[in-house]
């Protein structure tokens, strides 16, 4: 074995202890890695920036937690795939609003719904409700989920409107309604970008009369170059404080450009 005579770097020791422990917890607070290691706060963030830099970790925007750098070349299993397009994406969703004062949501399809895998709703100026991460947002009603349906392949939408059909659950329903689909998906795809139904209130199953978060959202796909879609980004807003034209003209563009970064970010690491 070999035993070299020279002393170890100290520095090093603690930055790659702290990298092990936020890959064995898969996410971490900063206040779980003071708990953990006994460092002083202001140690732990100078070695969490470090880290973050060189990519081997990244923070997540909705509650703050330190993840692991997902690999970013060889892998194919759909979690690696979900936590690379969070990590690429939080950079571009705080840019966005930066620039347009909205907070943003980042979804994957899941199945036949759609999954919030990153949020920066808890850093916006506005009082807004917040979703956890892995929230279940419907398909058919909500501005993501009318993206991902109206923007990927053909053969992939027939295969989820096929399982909506067949489900029982309250939400799912106007799967077995063609008409309202075919307005749906072409009022979509004719605006480039989609918006809740009127009668939807963030809730899967209940109307905005029953369950009301007094919000409304627009959503684009970020698209892969084989048509593909990665996922969807939005923008919300307070119910009655814009209308859909107002944030159409101020926010669309600024949104367009975020999901053309993040789709680049994703091709140029496949």
């Amino acid at each position: 074995m070999w035993d070299p005579k020279v002393k170890t770097i100290a520095a090093l020791d603690r930055g790659l202890a702290v990298l092990d422990l936020v890959r064995r917890n898969g996410s971490t607070s900063l206040q779980a890695l003071h708990e953990e290691t006994g460092l002083p706060k202001a140690t732990l963030l100078r070695i969490l920036v470090t880290l973050e830099r060189r990519a081997l970790i990244w923070r997540r925007i909705a509650d703050g937690h330190y993840c692991p750098g997902s690999p970013l070349q060889g892998s194919r299993r759909q979690s690696e795939l979900t936590d690379r397009l969070a990590q690429l994406a939080a950079p571009e969703l705080d840019r966005l609003q930066a620039e347009v004062l909205w907070p943003s949501d980042l979804a994957i399809r899941r199945g036949n719904a759609m999954v919030l895998c990153e949020t920066n709703r808890a850093e916006s100026y506005f009082m807004i409700r917040r979703d956890n991460i892995g929230f279940q947002v419907n398909m058919l009603r909500s501005a993501v989920g009318r993206a991902y349906l109206a923007f990927c392949p053909e053969q992939e939408r027939e295969k989820i409107l096929a399982a909506l059909r067949r489900s029982r659950r309250g939400g799912d329903a106007i799967a077995r309604d063609p008409a309202y689909l075919a307005r749906s998906i072409e009022h979509t795809q004719r605006c480039g970008y989609g918006v809740r139904d009127q009668g939807f209130g963030g809730d899967y199953d209940k109307t905005r009369a029953e369950t009301n978060d007094r919000l409304e959202a627009l959503a684009v796909p970020i698209m892969a170059e084989q048509g593909r879609v990665y996922g969807c980004v939005n923008i919300v807003w307070l119910q009655g404080v814009r209308t859909l034209e107002q944030i159409v003209a101020q926010c669309l563009e600024p949104l367009r450009r975020t999901a053309g970064a993040i789709a680049q970010k994703m091709s140029a690491r496949e």
